[in-house]
């Protein structure tokens, strides 16, 4: 097929067109690997680790993690993707020229002015690209913005649809890069050459000052940017991105993290070859006290607010941006805690995936109030940071039955004890033990399950093979509804390793 962008042509590739392309990328694939283990087979002295041998995964059979642990460095993919990581540097500017200033406050104004007769096209869009149709080529006519700004007002206008009420007041411009520059003024200063309209330009002077080293660092560890949001108050944002490689997944201690309200991380480390847990810590526990005294402060200053106090409204909303800072700070160096935990033992992090937000129909106004000040998002988005970056394996592992598996004989109880909310109580063995660190364990032996095998679908995740404890309990059925079928050993795991 020919392509062109003549009438009758479409200019984006076809789908089937596509999907044949990646079959046979797959196939050529398959037909290289097949290759490389015929030679091998030719020739056996290729083969740096010793053969594998072949794995009797049969129905009726049981297999712990032990077994699992000394195969699963055969059962790896051996091929790894990288991943994007990416960070924001925040450079401050110099106070610009009477006349630049009026160019950027004249962009800002003309940008905010475009949000704003977007979002009147808003209810009568349907999508994203309805809302294009409706409103670029009007806007086009009457603006003196670039084709790239007014994309990006529309696109911001979609992301915002549902948190926006009253319109824009202020604003931030994202620019590609087509629309900036990184240059240095005639005595050699850095600054960015911004492009508002076709032909236009100013330039901004960049203040030398720790940001502007930070940001020449990440330019020499060879981070990239292609991005950069302007802010409405001059400062300027730049999107560093950097591939980092995959690790492979083949450590023999596991770090399970279970996040939770009283403690923002429980934390095991779980020794695989000896099925033994070698250490339980806790990281986090000022972070749910300092936020009930933060929401009870925050509720005195709200009466007062409500009254009128325009002083009580101003110490709220300091005492807001102190709140947040504190949970990022602290989230960051529970990251860093555990993070060092897994770089002294060589260990792996694993992670619960959870969803702590739309349940407000679930749990009472208490609960729901304790669940949504749960840092998780920041939490994890600091471990993948650290990870990524000191190479060490990070998981997130399905979160079904992390909290009601019991480590001692493999049953399936209720999360926490009726009685005391901090204790899991087994109603097979009588096992008590705090719930947090049996979540924790639980993820752990989740991550080593996960890791080893691409389904847990499958009826061999039977027992933990040394202890004999039934690990079934940790795997989702399957889509039909089956159930495992959970094979019972005297010799249950010990309690006294917990």
């Amino acid at each position: 097929m020919k392509w062109s962008l003549s009438k009758g042509y479409s200019s984006r590739p076809n789908r089937h067109l596509i999907l044949l392309l990646f079959f046979l990328r797959r196939i050529a694939l398959v037909g290289t690997l097949g290759a490389i283990n015929h030679a091998s087979e030719q020739h056996p002295s290729v083969h740096q680790n010793p053969p594998r041998k072949p794995t009797p995964f049969m129905g009726g059979r049981n297999w712990g993690i032990s077994h699992l642990v000394t195969t699963f460095k055969y059962e790896l993919n051996s091929f790894s993707i990288g991943e994007t990581l990416r960070k924001c540097v925040v450079l401050n500017t110099v106070d610009l020229t009477p006349r630049k200033q009026a160019i950027f406050d004249r962009f800002l104004n003309e940008y905010l002015r475009i949000l704003n007769e977007t979002l009147k096209q808003l209810p009568n869009a349907k999508s994203s690209t309805q809302l294009h149709h409706l409103t670029y080529s009007n806007i086009r006519e009457i603006s003196f913005l670039h084709s790239d700004i007014v994309q990006e007002a529309r696109k911001d206008v979609w992301a915002k649809r549902k948190t926006i009420k009253n319109g824009f007041k202020w604003c931030s411009i994202r620019l590609n890069e087509r629309l900036f520059k990184p240059v240095k003024s005639k005595r050699g200063n850095p600054c960015f050459k911004i492009t508002y309209s076709p032909r236009k330009s100013f330039a901004i002077p960049v203040k030398l000052d720790n940001q502007h080293q930070r940001f020449n660092s990440f330019l020499s560890d060879g981070w990239n940017f292609s991005n950069i949001s302007l802010q409405w108050n001059g400062k300027i944002a730049v999107i560093f991105e950097k591939e980092f490689p995959k690790p492979t997944n083949d450590r023999c201690f596991v770090v399970g993290v279970d996040i939770g309200s009283s403690t923002l991380a429980a934390v095991t480390l779980f020794n695989t070859e000896s099925s033994k847990v070698a250490k339980q810590l806790y990281f986090g526990k000022d972070v749910a006290k300092q936020q009930r005294r933060y929401l009870e402060r925050k509720g005195e200053l709200q009466s007062h607010a409500d009254k009128g106090s325009s002083k009580a409204k101003k110490y709220l909303k300091r005492l807001k941006h102190k709140q947040r800072d504190f949970v990022k700070t602290r989230s960051g160096q529970v990251a860093k805690e555990i993070v060092n935990l897994a770089k002294q033992y060589d260990a792996s992090i694993a992670i619960e995936k959870l969803s702590i937000r739309g349940r407000k129909h679930k749990f009472g106004k208490e609960a729901n109030k304790k669940i949504n000040h749960i840092p998780y998002a920041q939490l994890r988005q600091f471990l993948t940071s650290n990870c990524e970056q000191l190479s060490i394996p990070l998981q997130v592992v399905d979160a079904y039955h992390t909290s009601k598996w019991c480590p001692h004989c493999g049953a399936v109880n209720n999360g926490h004890d009726s009685e005391n909310y901090a204790l899991y109580r087994c109603r097979e063995c009588g096992m008590v033990m705090n719930s947090d660190r049996k979540a924790s364990l639980a993820i752990a032996i989740k991550s080593v399950l996960e890791r080893t095998s691409q389904s847990l679908t499958d009826s061999w995740f039977d027992q933990i093979s040394n202890t004999k404890v039934p690990v079934n309990g940790l795997v989702r059925p399957n889509v039909g509804g089956s159930s495992f079928a959970v094979q019972h050993i005297d010799h249950l795991m010990e309690s006294s390793c917990f």
